[in-house]
């Protein structure tokens, strides 16, 4: 159902390295949302666990595993600004027409700008007001699935593994001043099964400048920006673009130092010259 990552120690101590003035949230799966500042919200206890790089919930009927974090204070990113997620689940498909939310992820904020993207087994929805026709889009079963919207002042675009699958001009302003950010699954219609839902990461934030090998937009080049540039380079997850002779994709724009539209051995030498380096 998942593939593993880096190892879960290399992650933890990228995690503590992090400097304030850093531009992006992450959420990693090497440990419970919680103890990175993430807030649970939940119904029933479910049952989750954390394995080779991912957060698994495994949950009954009825409940729910969610999380949320505040990022109100982004406001300054308006105009350059990105969600960006992994996820796999087995809730079924049918749930879309219920209006349910079986695995979700919402970027939402004052007065209903809202980027709202559902994901059962087989289609991802994407929902931004109740008066906007939904954007419903298939998806292969059973693989992990990347997911990226990128919001600037003019226009959005949401990519699934890579792919722009749909786009158009924003409700309003996002990140206002009440933003926050939800993912997480439930269970909750009365004939749903039980479903188990496995999430890779969970990452927003700034949308780095091409060719920065600065993910986090805190203008230096250090032990965490590594982290990224290695996920690009080798290229080893379906939806994560990069690595030698492919399309650098949305998410892997910063590493391309050389503008060749692939992340390859030259942009990993740059990103070593670069390194330690402040902005």
């Amino acid at each position: 159902m998942h593939q593993p990552t880096l190892s879960t120690a290399i992650l933890t101590m990228l995690a503590t390295i992090t400097t304030s003035k850093a531009q992006v949230v992450t959420y990693e799966g090497t440990v419970f949302p919680e103890a990175r500042g993430w807030q649970r919200l939940s119904a029933a206890a479910p049952k989750r666990q954390l394995e080779d790089g991912w957060l698994i919930q495994s949950l009954p009927n009825p409940a729910r595993d969610s999380y949320r974090y505040n990022i109100g204070g982004m406001t300054s990113l308006v105009g350059r600004f990105f969600v960006e997620w992994r996820v796999v689940t087995d809730n079924p498909e049918w749930l879309i027409d219920e209006w349910q939310v079986p695995a979700v992820v919402s970027a939402g904020g004052r007065a209903g700008v809202l980027h709202h993207t559902v994901m059962t087994e087989s289609a991802a929805v994407l929902l931004r007001d109740i008066s906007i026709p939904r954007v419903i889009a298939p998806i292969s079963v059973s693989e992990p699935h990347t997911y990226r919207i990128e919001l600037f002042a003019d226009k959005y675009i949401w990519y699934i593994d890579g792919v722009v699958t749909d786009s158009g001009i924003p409700e309003g302003v996002y990140p206002d001043p009440d933003a926050f950010l939800i993912w997480g699954a439930e269970v909750s219609h009365n004939d749903a099964p039980p479903a188990t839902t496995a999430w890779d990461f969970v990452r927003a934030g700034r949308i780095p400048d091409d060719a920065s090998g600065d993910f986090d937009s805190n203008e230096a080049i250090e032990l965490f920006d590594y982290y990224y540039f290695h996920e690009c380079l080798t290229n080893d997850r379906i939806g994560i673009h990069g690595g030698p002779d492919n399309d650098s994709g949305p998410g892997c724009r910063f590493t391309d130092f050389d503008g060749d539209s692939d992340v390859d051995l030259c942009d990993f030498a740059e990103f070593q010259n670069r390194f330690g380096d402040l902005n």
